[in-house]
């Protein structure tokens, strides 16, 4: 299903070094380094490569993404030969999905958007989720263990687990499991690379094992901080609009 994401440009050279005081930094102190110092970010452009699986949809393209945090993504999908098929444009509270080849709009609440997106752009907090910076919640007890090389934050009851590198302080990983232990989500951030003086990673692999659904982003370019662009979904005037509840 990944086949083809990888880009062959060189990487950026990555930290090693494991910092001195490994294996013992309390949880506290891991959530301080994961956190940026100081915090600039704003939005993001990027260009990707995007692969979904669903029982109802699946399928690879190639997108462009604009994202505000805290505000809006935009999003433009196209498949062969580079026709656009769709648009896309997810709000704090909606979503807008243009389906261009079949000239339906189809909108609704913002989250119920996994049925037409793939999964890392209908997550809660998208800014964090599409950048990899993910942030333990700090009124959470979080017990630290560690391997030879690696973090892991667990909460007392066992059910979400993330998989830091101290090397780099990002979270690799992030998995959600019910009370028997069933993985419900999983998160996976690879291919780390220098953008703009920040490590950040090129690769976002998402499972929901028991919904059957996946998918996987993979950044060709990625620009922070960009200009603010327009994020006019431009629907024709013979689309069809489809409230949500009008197709599930």
């Amino acid at each position: 299903m990944w086949a083809g994401c990888a880009g062959g440009r060189p990487r950026a050279n990555l930290p090693t070094a494991l910092p001195d005081a490994f294996p013992y930094h309390t949880a506290s102190q891991i959530r301080d380094h994961l956190r940026l110092h100081p915090d600039t970010l704003t939005g993001f452009n990027a260009r990707a490569s995007v692969s979904m699986s669903a029982p109802d949809n699946s399928g690879s393209f190639s997108a462009r993404i604009q994202h505000r945090r805290g505000d809006s993504l935009y999003a433009s999908f196209r498949v062969t030969f580079g026709v656009e098929a769709a648009r896309a444009l997810v709000t704090p509270d909606s979503f807008f999905f243009y389906d261009r080849i079949h000239k339906q709009l189809v909108y609704g609440p913002t989250e119920a958007s996994e049925a037409f997106l793939p999964g890392p752009f209908s997550t809660v907090d998208l800014f964090p989720n599409l950048l990899g910076l993910l942030l333990p919640d700090p009124d959470v007890p979080w017990r630290v263990t560690a391997d030879s090389t690696r973090y892991h934050l667990r909460d007392p009851a066992g059910l979400r687990t993330y998989t830091i590198d101290p090397a780099l302080w990002r979270v690799l990983q992030y998995v959600e499991r019910d009370p028997g232990g069933v993985i419900l989500e999983e998160r996976t951030f690879t291919d780390f690379d220098a953008f703009q003086g920040l490590f950040l990673p090129r690769r976002i692999i998402y499972r929901r094992p028991l919904d059957h659904t996946a998918a996987a982003i993979y950044y060709r370019s990625l620009e922070l901080n960009p200009p603010v662009q327009s994020f006019d979904l431009r629907v024709g005037d013979d689309a069809e609009r489809i409230p949500l509840t009008a197709v599930r």
